[in-house]
């Protein structure tokens, strides 16, 4: 990966520019680029910078092979789209006809918000908030469509349908026979978490979507679930770019509605978590992209963020963005200083070495053929490897940040509070 190509691009979403930009990324040629496309795709960020260089009219900026490629990326994802959103309403239509009580999550959902259309988005599956008592049934509706349960925690239901063989990355843009559906229901026993499901889905607005009235959150609610899906990836080992940016997005679309601010901030104030995720969200946005005009309570949120949060954005928030797919395990840091803070509970135990093996990433059929099964074994087999050897050199090096980030917590706690942020900066060199 050519890191010096990754700011470059993620530069051109930072302000407007053009020619700067030309000049900037015009200076790389064919190889650093190929070198640089896993972590395009990983990020999410593919589709996304062709639009910008369309937008500002500097596609001879990159050589014209990857032009050709970020065009047939594009193509293919416009087919893929169409796909899932077929998808997406026959689902809807089996939950309106089941009586579920639900609301369509993310996804769709956040044009043009977050984005300006959905064919213009690497979407790799469909999200849904339904209420708790109502899981079961939606569980037998799914299955009735083909869908199997793959995996499940305190909250969320995965299930998968189709052909479980994994998509190369060539392929990532393409129409898949395997289609992915997450279940999402709160905790209603949780007195300090995002709203509870009955007042989340009792707010839940409509849009319309061909000829169907279809449910989905409310303005608020919908900015909320940002932050708290962007803070929970920056709580595990991978966090894609394009998750902050859309989030950046959402703020700047709608930086005149003051209602909708006024609403956050009421929800922040009352809720811990909610503060802390808005906070954390806003602060790695601003750091890497460019909010234009930020509200009131999101500023608010950033000055509410305890030392050793603040600590960690300022030291691993951009190494967030230019890892390599997977990721680090620098979040097992953030875990440990918001674990300091305590002011809100940690719910999980984080190790540096899992004692469990990785989630399953095919799914199991009796209808296919053995050659078939016999490909989603090794591709199991590959991909417990990958993962083995991520936690080795990722723990490793854990190890030596641990030690470094228990020096600058104890350096930050003697220093004056205003300047010790800043003079850790030069601690370690």
């Amino acid at each position: 990966m050519n890191y010096e190509l990754a700011e470059a691009v993620i530069a051109t979403f930072r302000k407007k520019d053009p020619s700067s930009h030309y000049e900037a990324l015009s200076k790389f040629n064919y190889r650093a680029w190929r070198g640089t496309y896993r972590w395009l795709d990983a990020n999410g960020l593919t589709l996304y910078l062709l639009e910008r260089l369309q937008v500002f009219g500097i596609q001879a900026a990159i050589p014209e092979p990857v032009l050709l490629r970020l065009q047939e990326n594009a193509q293919d994802n416009q087919a893929k789209t169409k796909q899932l959103f077929d998808e997406f309403m026959v689902i809807n239509r089996a939950f309106r006809r089941a009586g579920l009580c639900y609301a369509n999550l993310k996804g769709f959902t956040l044009a043009p918000d977050a984005f300006r259309e959905a064919g213009q988005r690497l979407q790799l599956d469909l999200d849904f908030l339904v209420d708790r008592s109502h899981v079961s049934r939606c569980q037998q509706t799914l299955e009735r469509h083909g869908y199997l349960l793959t995996g499940e925690g305190p909250n969320v239901k995965e299930f998968k349908a189709g052909n479980g063989q994994l998509p190369i990355l060539k392929d990532l843009y393409k129409p898949k026979l395997q289609r992915c559906v997450e279940i999402h229901f709160d905790d209603v026993n949780d007195p300090d978490g995002r709203a509870l499901q009955h007042d989340r889905l009792a707010k839940a607005g409509i849009r319309f979507w061909e000829d169907l009235e279809l449910p989905i959150l409310s303005d608020s609610d919908r900015f909320i679930a940002l932050a708290h899906h962007l803070f929970k990836h920056l709580k595990s080992e991978w966090t894609r770019a394009s998750w902050i940016l859309e989030y950046v997005n959402f703020v700047n679309f709608n930086e005149e509605n003051d209602a909708l601010w006024a609403e956050v901030w009421q929800c922040a104030s009352k809720s811990e978590e909610t503060k802390l995720a808005i906070g954390v969200a806003t602060r790695i946005s601003q750091q890497i992209f460019d909010i234009r005009r930020m509200p009131d309570s999101l500023a608010w949120t950033i000055r509410q963020l305890p030392q050793t949060v603040s600590l960690w954005l300022d030291r691993y928030g951009e190494k967030v963005v230019f890892a390599t797919f997977p990721g680090t395990k620098t979040h097992l840091l953030l875990h440990k200083a918001i674990a300091r803070d305590g002011i809100v509970r940690s719910r999980e135990t984080k190790r540096p070495f899992p004692l469990h093996r990785p989630a399953r990433i095919t799914v199991k059929s009796q209808s296919t053929s053995f050659l078939v099964n016999l490909r989603k074994v090794l591709e199991e087999c590959r991909f417990f490897l990958f993962r083995l050897y991520f936690h080795l050199e990722q723990g490793c090096y854990y190890m030596i940040e641990a030690a470094r980030w228990k020096r600058n917590v104890a350096f930050l706690q003697k220093t004056d509070p205003r300047q010790g942020e800043l003079q850790i900066r030069n601690l370690d060199t």
